[in-house]
């Protein structure tokens, strides 16, 4: 998986799916939407033609590269496309082998690169109604298929929905304290809702009657992830950590610091109650939920619900 010459995408898209089972198994909401959205990524990686190809980037005669054209043509184009609806979806089944499914996808998405170079390359059209065709083809194929594995997570996973509380609440987690007299301070923290899932928010601290505003953390993944800069010197008063979100009940931590010279605390928590291929996520959560809805309250009904 690490090396892209070996083409392993469908094996990489079977192992998320096992892992996405095992996290909603295990009530790990934050790394099952972890493993959703890198299903629905790479998803949406087997139907782009020249991702199923070794020379991924051919040119145009003008010398445009017609990968990102192509890919680029999901928005250029989208009004004209019709994509998928829940009636148009119907039963969304489990896949017994993700692995073949997904190399069976790929190998339909290279079936249409002839097409494709010939008009953007060999006869140099700008573009053409066929080839938007061809773009609202794979994207609908996107969305269903990232719908059935996700599905086949579920049910494989033979878990029940959680339970959802009637205000989700934020919650702080501080990972780190790093503190100097002499040079600035780091403190490193993430942002939770009642699910234990990371979420963005609003971060900021507030000591001796200065505030600080939390940055995304340059950490992958980001969501969540947070850290405040405070300048060098002494402080004499607790830290006072806030978190706010629309719809979200905000959370407030207070850390007691007192007045340290160099002060290291490593966390591992404080107590808590966590464009094409987000396109492809919310269609196909929107299929998902009108499926698993048919019979009774389900797991994805839950987590969408919150």
């Amino acid at each position: 998986m690490n090396d892209p010459s070996t083409g392993a995408l469908p094996q990489a898209i079977d192992q998320f799916t096992i892992q996405m089972e095992s996290a909603i198994r295990a009530n790990d909401w934050n790394s099952m939407f972890l493993d959703a959205g890198r299903i629905a990524h790479y998803m949406a990686d087997a139907t782009q033609p020249y991702h199923t190809m070794l020379f991924y980037d051919p040119q145009t005669k003008t010398g445009v590269g017609v990968h990102q054209l192509f890919e680029s043509a999901a928005a250029s184009y989208l009004s004209e496309f019709r994509l998928v609806s829940p009636a148009d979806v119907g039963l969304i089944e489990p896949i017994s082998n993700v692995t073949a499914f997904v190399l069976e996808t790929a190998i339909q998405s290279h079936s249409f690169l002839l097409y494709i170079n010939r008009t953007l390359i060999d006869e140099g059209l700008e573009w053409s109604p066929e080839l938007t065709k061809i773009v609202e083809n794979r994207t609908n194929t996107a969305i269903i298929a990232t719908a059935r594995i996700w599905q086949t997570a579920i049910v494989r996973s033979n878990s029940l929905p959680p339970e959802l509380p009637k205000v989700n609440e934020l919650s702080i987690a501080i990972d780190g304290v790093v503190l100097d007299s002499t040079s600035y301070g780091v403190i490193r923290l993430h942002v939770v809702d009642s699910l234990r899932v990371k979420t963005r928010a609003d971060v900021s601290l507030s000591v001796d009657g200065s505030t600080f505003r939390g940055q995304v953390a340059n950490i992958v993944p980001p969501v969540g992830e947070y850290i405040i800069i405070v300048p060098s010197g002494t402080y004499n008063a607790n830290f006072v950590f806030t978190a706010q979100k629309e719809g979200y009940q905000p959370a407030v931590v207070t850390l007691p610091i007192g007045t340290p010279t160099t002060t290291t605390i490593a966390m591992a928590n404080v107590q808590f109650p966590t464009t094409l291929a987000l396109a492809v996520m919310v269609a196909a959560l929107v299929a998902l939920i009108w499926y698993r809805r048919r019979p009774s309250y389900s797991l994805i009904d839950a987590l969408t619900d919150s």
